[in-house]
């Protein structure tokens, strides 16, 4: 499902809303008005309370945080909002309590964090750990920023003391590379976690209990029906059974046979319908625009080369079901790039 990212805090903290989740407008009307308290003094509330917050000319649910500084967790947006002098807030309705959140607490799941280590013959290796460094949480916010499209593929609730967090797995759909999973990214260099999901299991009640600033989002939307839910004492051998049913992540990527940086693109489908982008980036387009080979004595540039092979299959993909002759050209004498 396409989401959007409200907050981000780590790659195990993440939170998201979607669309299509609508709690409806909060209604005073058929409260007394001995039971809507108006205020926004700091003294008036406590910390965890439930209350309405005038924000953007309408109301939204919020929680009250004190933790350092007066604050409030819209559990709508799944930000915070710092009141000021001039923000209206009131005691929530009760009823209002038991909506599901739009909003949800999500997490990546099967792989550890790592740092780095000092051996002693003074080299520097990595080392698995239970915590986020700023690297990594930088590195991650730096790709979602940049992605133009973000998704999460949940696989299951896991139920802790203090609150739900939806375990998955997020897509960014990138310029550079289409569509990818962030933690493939952080695993390249310079190499923020590592795919283990041995530890991952074994230190689950660490990662999501210790040092962790819970936030009220213990109503999911609709989807939490149809998926599992676990708990810190999820085995091996489970994780291993949900992972396996869950069906591969499968995005389309519309072709224009260019990109926007003019480069080359061209779409191919796998036997498992994954899709990805194959192109020539700029800085390939005037290497390789520098370079020739031969071939029977006769001389050919390899950039031309390489677009009448790009062009070729994208005519293959086009036309594999109509027929089923060869299709392609050896060589082209064109050079324009915008043909």
């Amino acid at each position: 499902m396409e989401i959007i990212l409200s907050t981000f805090v780590s790659p195990f903290s993440f939170f998201c809303r979607t669309e299509n989740d609508d709690i409806g407008d909060i209604n005073f009307e058929s409260h007394s008005s001995e039971n809507v308290r108006i205020s926004n003094k700091v003294s008036d509330f406590v910390h965890g309370q439930y209350v309405a917050v005038m924000w953007k000319e309408r109301w939204v649910r919020g929680v009250v945080t004190m933790e350092n500084q007066f604050l409030i967790w819209l559990v709508d947006y799944g930000i915070h909002l710092r009141p000021n002098d001039k923000t209206v807030i009131i005691d929530l309705p009760a009823e209002y309590k038991k909506y599901p959140t739009k909003v949800f607490e999500a997490s990546i799941h099967g792989v550890s964090p790592l740092d780095k280590e000092l051996t002693h013959d003074g080299q520097m290796k990595n080392k698995l750990s239970t915590t986020w460094n700023n690297g990594a949480i930088d590195k991650a916010k730096e790709l979602i920023a940049n992605a133009s499209k973000k998704y999460f593929v949940p696989i299951a609730i896991l139920s802790t003391k203090y609150n739900d967090i939806v375990l998955g797995d997020l897509y960014l759909v990138t310029k550079d590379k289409g569509t990818v999973n962030i933690a493939d990214e952080l695993q390249v260099w310079p190499v923020f976690l590592e795919k283990n999901a041995e530890d991952y299991i074994k230190k689950l009640p660490i990662h999501y209990t210790s040092r962790r600033k819970h936030r009220a989002s213990l109503l999911k939307p609709e989807f939490s029906k149809t998926i599992p839910t676990v708990y810190e004492d999820l085995s091996m051998a489970q994780y291993k059974n949900i992972c396996a049913s869950v069906p591969p992540f499968e995005q389309a990527n519309e072709y224009d046979g260019t990109s926007e940086d003019g480069s080359t693109v061209v779409t191919i489908v796998g036997r498992k319908k994954k899709y990805g982008e194959y192109k020539l980036t700029p800085a390939e387009i005037e290497k390789y625009s520098q370079m020739y080979v031969t071939v029977y004595g006769e001389e050919y540039n390899v950039l031309n080369i390489l677009l009448n092979k790009l062009r070729d299959l994208k005519i293959c993909e086009k036309y594999k079901d109509y027929d089923k002759r060869g299709l392609g050209r050896a060589n082209s004498r064109r050079m324009s790039l915008d043909d």
